[in-house]
């Protein structure tokens, strides 16, 4: 409804891209768009060839400057349509409609679009704000749980990196959350999302090294997502081990206490959440080269801190991050991580 009044009170017409379950699901409550394109699921909609049949369809239904973009799906549907959004006619207007936790409470707010290339994620992409961004937490009920996990992670990250009082309020309700209490997850999608939007407002294109510090746990998330031809890993929880290792690493360089990693690692597994890779360090380094977030052959690292913010590091050798990495690697959960 909220979507459909900001839609009639522009001056032209609509399009909306989804995903062929969103667009089944909740196409028809927009009305009647002037096109619809349905992408597939997952990271398979991030291709270059899928934005390229974006275009096509705009062209096809001649989409002008005047009409909106509605993107009705999961965190791949708003950064493809987003992305082909941006580049149409140099730029249309976006509104985004986030279908999952991940995109309610990251993916859908402060502009950021993108597509994949077999050498990494969002290699190819700009920034586009969406004139708004709608999200409805009852979408959240048809979600499978391994989706619904997904974005866990990322609220957990702004816990972690950029609020310690939502962290500890997400451990005191972590099994109602996890149960999708929506009382809750109203809460939770307004929290992070207004955290992340107060960050884009003071960073928006990452030039300030503000922004930078959402990408906590995301560098050693890009390699195994990579390493896994974006099938193996989903994107969550390949941040959920992101973080991790990034815990681990800040403690062996003294800049938070032994409680946080500890905190954390009980955190992701009453969330239902992985905590250790499946895979060696000689399969993610490649694409942790070729990783934006690396100057130089060096990684920059987001990197936890107590009672306050995240901090990004450009110090830390790549052998100490593979170290960390490959005790994480080898921890079997049954005694504290070596430190």
């Amino acid at each position: 409804k909220k979507t459909w009044e900001l839609v009639e009170g522009s001056s032209g017409s609509f399009f909306t891209v989804a995903d062929k379950i969103t667009g089944h699901l909740y196409g028809e409550g927009l009305g009647n768009p002037r096109g619809m394109f349905l992408l597939p699921r997952g990271e398979e909609a991030k291709q270059v060839c899928m934005v390229e049949k974006i275009w096509q369809a705009f062209a096809d239904s001649a989409v002008d400057r005047g009409d909106m973009v509605v993107a009705l799906g999961g965190g791949t549907v708003g950064d493809a349509a987003g992305f082909a959004a941006s580049t149409w006619l140099r730029g249309v207007p976006v509104i985004q409609c986030p279908t999952t936790l991940l995109a309610q409470v990251d993916s859908a707010v402060g502009g950021k679009t993108g597509v994949n290339l077999p050498e990494g994620k969002n290699l190819v992409g700009s920034f586009h704000q969406p004139r708004a961004v709608v999200a409805d937490v009852e979408c959240l009920r048809s979600l499978s749980a391994m989706d619904y996990r997904q974005g866990l992670a990322e609220a957990v990250k702004y816990g972690l990196g950029e609020d310690p009082a939502l962290f500890g309020w997400i451990e005191t309700y972590a099994a109602a959350i996890r149960r999708r209490d929506m009382g809750l997850l109203v809460e939770l999608v307004a929290r992070c999302a207004a955290i992340k939007a107060e960050v884009v407002r003071q960073d928006e294109k990452e030039q300030k090294g503000v922004r930078e510090r959402l990408n906590l746990g995301h560098t050693v998330a890009h390699g195994l997502e990579a390493a896994s031809e974006y099938s193996g890993w989903s994107h969550g929880d390949a941040v959920s081990v992101g973080m991790v290792v990034a815990a681990h690493l800040s403690f062996r360089l003294g800049l938070c206490g032994r409680e946080t990693p500890a905190r954390l690692l009980e955190l992701l597994s009453v969330l239902g959440l992985p905590v250790t890779p499946d895979r060696p360090w000689g399969q993610i380094m490649p694409h942790l080269l070729r990783d934006k977030k690396f100057r130089g052959g060096n990684p920059r690292l987001v990197l936890p801190r107590t009672k306050e913010g995240a901090v990004v590091r450009d110090d830390v050798p790549l052998k100490m991050l593979q170290e960390c990495y490959e005790e994480v690697l080898a921890w079997n959960g049954g005694s504290p991580l070596p430190c």
